[in-house]
């Protein structure tokens, strides 16, 4: 094995990490941002705005 088929298997398993941890993120940002959307609806229904529950 030549230096350079090491470096593409490496390069290889990298980009298959990074897929599988981008995968993960954007499952738990869909989560994150559907818990979000309930609380504000909750919010809302109790009139209060969603910017001032979090001080912004």
């Amino acid at each position: 094995m030549t230096d350079l088929e090491l470096e593409l298997m490496v390069a290889n398993e990298t980009i298959r990490e990074a897929e599988e941890v981008f995968d993960r993120l954007r499952k738990d940002y869909h989560a994150l941002r559907e818990h979000a959307d309930k609380l504000e609806t909750i919010l809302k229904e109790h009139g209060i705005p969603f910017p001032a529950f979090w001080g912004w």
